[in-house]
């Protein structure tokens, strides 16, 4: 789709579409799904106005990090009508990309095989996981489904990414049947309050140390981790969330970690007329680029 009056190529610039994925830095893919969210509806729209605004944001960081030089080749969405067979199309093309994914949701379910095919594609690695939500998603089943947006982090658990690997930060949600593996299972648990009364600075240079020790680093972020003030468009706004400055320098102070995939779910553009929320889900993707991008001028 094409903005007429777009200030930018799609994704400031970035898209080459003559470019395959192993010609590119980053591969970006919708998955324009919905339907085990257990609340509002609306994700599935993410990426069709994520993709839309995108036309009208600039080839920088916001620390003046050119990116000009950075190539992105959009692959499209992958469609989900059945996720029980479906979801392993995702786990495939995860596993095979040459390059840096980055996946637009979709509910947080469509995360499940992506935390499958990074597995998959890291099998021989230490793969960690920043875990940026509201919820801590650890249910074994939810609303009759292991396949839940409720399940997430648990179904990864299950595929080999181990606990003492995953940083969880802006938890403030639960449910029962998670209580025990947030107290005893061995996860770095970083909740709201724990960020406004350590400040965010102090939790990322936590979250650093312990995401070092892995050979692979895959943040998954859904964007009620923002407090519904910044980012009202999401399926359980929940509030006393991070601040938008709080997420960024979080991504910010991600530099030297070996980024290897980036999602960003339960974006509902419905859910906010004046979509805030899309650009608050803009701006942490290219911020995200842009930590990738300073890695890469250094090592020239």
């Amino acid at each position: 789709m094409t903005d007429p009056a777009a200030t930018h190529g799609l994704w400031g610039d970035l898209h080459r579409p003559d470019l395959s994925p192993a010609e590119a830095d980053f591969s970006i893919i919708g998955i324009p799904f919905d339907g085990l969210a257990s609340a509002r509806k609306g994700a599935s729209r993410g990426p069709e106005r994520i993709r839309f605004w995108s036309q009208h944001m600039t080839p920088f960081s916001e620390d003046r990090t050119r990116l000009k030089g950075i190539r992105i080749a959009d692959l499209g969405d992958i469609k989900i009508e059945k996720p029980e067979s479906d979801f392993d199309l995702v786990r495939q093309k995860v596993a095979i990309l040459p390059n840096v994914p980055i996946l637009l949701g979709g509910d947080h379910s469509v995360t499940i095989p992506i935390f499958q095919g990074q597995r998959e594609h890291y099998k021989n690695k230490h793969l960690g996981v920043l875990w940026m939500d509201a919820h801590p998603d650890l249910c074994d089943e939810f609303n009759g489904s292991k396949f839940s947006h409720a399940c997430v982090l648990r179904r990864g658990l299950e595929s080999g990414i181990k606990p003492e690997d995953v940083c969880m930060v802006g938890l403030r949600s639960w449910e029962d049947q998670e209580i025990d593996l947030i107290e005893n299972g061995g996860l770095n648990v970083y909740t709201a309050a724990d960020v406004a009364e350590r400040g965010m600075k102090s939790v990322a240079a936590d979250v650093h140390k312990i995401l070092s020790k892995c050979d692979a680093v895959h943040v998954s972020l859904d964007i009620d981790c923002l407090d519904p003030a910044f980012a009202p468009g999401t399926g359980i706004p929940d509030s006393g969330g991070l601040t938008s400055r709080e997420v960024i320098m979080l991504i910010q102070s991600l530099q030297g970690l070996p980024l290897v995939g980036l999602d960003i779910v339960e974006v509902a553009p419905p859910l906010d007329e004046s979509e805030a929320t899309v650009f608050a889900a803009l701006k942490i993707i290219m911020e995200f680029i842009a930590v990738i991008a300073r890695e890469k001028q250094s090592s020239r």
